[in-house]
């Protein structure tokens, strides 16, 4: 018949397609009370690794950390109901929007539903301006373009100024207060970074005005882990080794198995099995499956750039000859004669690593070849 009534089942086994919750707890990173939170700070949660990064900006005149041990530190205390926050804060001689402190989130992977909450934008003899950015992976965007800002309180609003758009203080705020607090949250975009920069508006005095320290919170960031999107399949043709061009009696035919990850969200890391059952008509070829080929051994494995996986035949290659599917990679426990061994009956790989997502499309491909009896 056809090559195509060759094809039997394939068993993939990955993790189920469910969103799993992370965060980036400022409480956990193990930072002492008002010391700085160094630059390049790391925490991982559920798989994903949230890097801080952050880094000041100014035209001249002083302008220097306060409220903690530098720039950005870590905060014990309540602030706007928020308890264990990052505290940006700085003391700058005058009213001076051209002097940020710009605070950076960065996920190893695209998460979506990341939230947060900025605490204590507030204007008394200073004016606190903020502004957020958001990236999906083509660059910053201002997340005043999009409605994320889920509630905010009346010492704050959003503003757009020749300087800045996004909020400011517009009264004062008690730090026992809620009033200052701007909560964030980006739903179902599949973000891989969040920005905040943190500077002086002007409407608290003039130009040459002395605002005095300031300082706003940032409080825990919480993530959804997005979940794969795998898709398989299997094509059969007949081998160029083949002494007929047919699927007949006597042909051998080349197996390839082809992975997608259609999502944003990665595999978690060695959790990839594939197990494909050989039909009864077929008997494997352990060897060099395409001669003169890139191939060296029985099975090719190929991927896509980017994709993150390895393969090691020694340790990601086992057989069983069992009737019914074997339950586990370790299961496949059969050692194959060289040449046509028609006592394998699966064929089984667990490549190595994470599995990336995201565009460019990430993938892989097995190949095999097999003898019609």
């Amino acid at each position: 018949g056809p090559a195509s009534a060759l094809l039997a089942a394939l068993f993939l086994a990955a993790p189920a397609a469910a969103q799993v919750s992370g965060s980036l707890n400022w409480s956990t990173l193990g930072i002492a009370d008002e010391a700085a939170v160094p630059s390049g700070t790391t925490q991982t949660s559920v798989g994903v690794t949230s890097t801080v990064t952050w880094s000041t900006v100014t035209d001249g005149g002083s302008f220097v950390p306060f409220a903690g041990a530098n720039f950005v530190s870590y905060e014990s205390s309540t602030q706007g109901g928020i308890t264990g926050y990052a505290q940006v804060g700085f003391d700058n001689e005058r009213q001076d929007p051209d002097d940020k402190v710009t605070l950076t989130i960065s996920f190893s992977e695209a998460v979506s539903n990341v939230a947060f909450t900025l605490t204590d934008v507030d204007q008394a003899s200073w004016d606190d301006f903020v502004e957020v950015f958001y990236d999906i992976g083509a660059g910053y965007v201002n997340a005043k373009t999009g409605s994320f800002v889920t509630s905010i309180g009346s010492a704050a609003a959003a503003d757009d100024e020749t300087f800045g758009d996004g909020w400011e203080g517009v009264a004062s705020a008690a730090s026992t207060s809620t009033d200052g607090n701007i909560a964030f949250n980006f739903g179902s975009l599949a973000v891989t970074a969040v920005r905040i920069v943190y500077f002086s508006g002007n409407d608290a005095g003039g130009g040459g005005f002395d605002p005095g320290g300031q300082q706003l919170g940032v409080g825990n960031v919480t993530f959804n882990k997005i979940p794969p999107n795998l898709s398989v399949s299997k094509t059969v043709v007949v081998s160029s080794l083949s002494s007929s061009a047919y699927a007949v009696p006597g042909s051998d035919v080349v197996y390839t198995i082809s992975a997608q990850n259609l999502g944003n969200g990665s595999v978690d890391n060695n959790s990839i099995i594939l197990i494909d059952r050989l039909p009864s008509q077929l008997t494997f070829y352990n060897a060099d499956m395409d001669g003169a080929g890139p191939a060296t051994g029985p099975v090719y494995f190929t991927q896509a750039a980017g994709t993150g996986l390895t393969f090691t035949p020694a340790t990601d290659l086992r057989y069983s000859n069992a009737v019914a599917p074997p339950a586990t990679f370790a299961a496949c426990a059969y050692t194959p004669s060289p040449g046509y061994d028609a006592n394998v009956r699966h064929v089984c790989l667990n490549p190595k690593g994470v599995m990336a997502g995201g565009a460019p499309l990430k993938s892989f491909s097995v190949s095999f070849r097999a003898q019609i009896k």
